[in-house]
């Protein structure tokens, strides 16, 4: 099982080793980051509605609600402390390299491989779709990563820090599978629970925000239910 757990989080890995290549050969505009910014956050979106929330309904519902909240209680802390860190960068005139949003994206990471953990121990298909939607989420979001730090650090920094980042990932994802291997329906309840909200903060917080940021058309909108129906689809397709 981990051998096999381990295989898979290769697939993310590349996917954040692809992204900080195509970053420092040449980052895409804005309206094309917009739009594939949408596109993941769909993608991301699906694989809670269509995984998670389900498996969890599954097990426990009240210790889901528990684990719900303390999601929101960690990843809007997470927020915190991040914003704190930026803004005293600011005040100080350090308004080089993000630490900020490097140090949230490594906790990202992380968690999701925990995650993704959870989900072998709980159905291997969950597990392969949820490496899908990490797969796309890494990719857009390690390519936005490094296109916030080009031009401040050196070109093979920018290429390698999504994929150094998203060796937590695997970390994470053994780990989680370890602990989690033979743990109640409750307890893989409350750990896909927080997964949710990691992962709906990821879109709503991070992807959607900077999507919008980065100009709105109603093309890169469409990018959304796209990611969403591909995620869909894939789902059908696999089960």
């Amino acid at each position: 099982m981990l051998s096999t757990i381990a295989l898979y989080t290769l697939v993310p890995l590349a996917a954040a080793l692809l992204s900080g290549g195509i970053a420092a050969v040449r980052a895409p505009g804005p309206r094309l980051t917009s739009g594939l910014q949408h596109f993941a956050a769909g993608v991301v979106f699906a694989a809670t509605a269509i995984e998670l929330i389900p498996a969890v309904l599954e097990r426990s519902p009240w210790v889901a609600v528990a684990g719900f909240a303390a999601g929101i209680a960690v990843m809007f802390t997470f927020r915190h402390v991040g914003a704190r860190i930026e803004r005293g960068r600011a005040a100080r005139g350090a308004l080089g390299v993000p630490v900020g949003l490097i140090v949230a994206t490594g906790i990202d990471f992380l968690v999701d491989g925990v995650i993704l953990g959870a989900g072998f121990s709980t159905e291997a298909q969950v597990g392969v779709l949820l490496t899908v939607a990490l797969a796309v989420e890494y990719l857009f979001v390690g390519l936005s990563l490094s296109a916030s730090i080009a031009g401040t650090l050196p070109t093979f920094v920018v290429a390698l820090l999504p994929a150094v980042l998203a060796v937590l990932t695997i970390g994470g994802a053994l780990g989680g599978a370890v602990l989690l291997g033979g743990a109640s329906p409750a307890l893989l309840a409350g750990v896909l629970a927080f997964g949710a909200v990691a992962f709906m903060y990821l879109a709503t917080e991070e992807l959607l925000v900077e999507a919008h940021e980065s100009g709105e058309t109603s093309v890169g909108s469409v990018g959304f239910f796209v990611g969403f129906l591909v995620y869909l689809v894939l789902s059908e397709l696999i089960s």
